[in-house]
């Protein structure tokens, strides 16, 4: 993988670089792109685990950037705000029952931020997720 990530950084300490040539040491890599989108994760304040980055310009897999989460607070907020409804199956339900969702995903650009979130029923939440 030297060649497709070839700047080291610290942060490229402990990737499963094994597995990923496994996975895509074949497939031809374009290492200009994948260094824009690595700068570009690098500098993102919702990327809390810096080292996931490579694995996921690679795979595509969000769960290994630990994208940062909605605070107590903001969850309450938006489920006051919404009065218990989630406003996918439109049923009510209590606190427990409901989990924060960004309205703008990340990966289309929304941030982490009070104004982007909104709880869903656990049942919606999960299948608009790919659980």
């Amino acid at each position: 993988m030297k060649a497709t990530f070839p700047k080291y950084r610290s942060d490229m300490k402990g990737v499963a670089w094994g597995d990923l040539y496994n996975r895509f040491g074949r497939d031809p890599q374009d290492a200009a792109a994948l260094e824009a989108r690595v700068v570009a994760l690098m500098s993102d304040d919702e990327v809390e685990r810096k080292k996931g980055i490579y694995t996921y310009v690679l795979t595509g897999e969000e769960k290994w950037l630990n994208l940062r989460q909605f605070r107590n607070s903001e969850k309450r907020s938006a489920f006051e705000r919404q009065k218990g409804v989630c406003p996918v199956c439109t049923e009510t339900f209590p606190f427990e029952g409901m989990e924060a969702d960004h309205k703008k995903p990340w990966r289309a650009g929304g941030k982490t931020t009070p104004d982007n979130c909104q709880m869903l029923c656990i049942k919606d939440n999960r299948l608009k997720s790919g659980f």
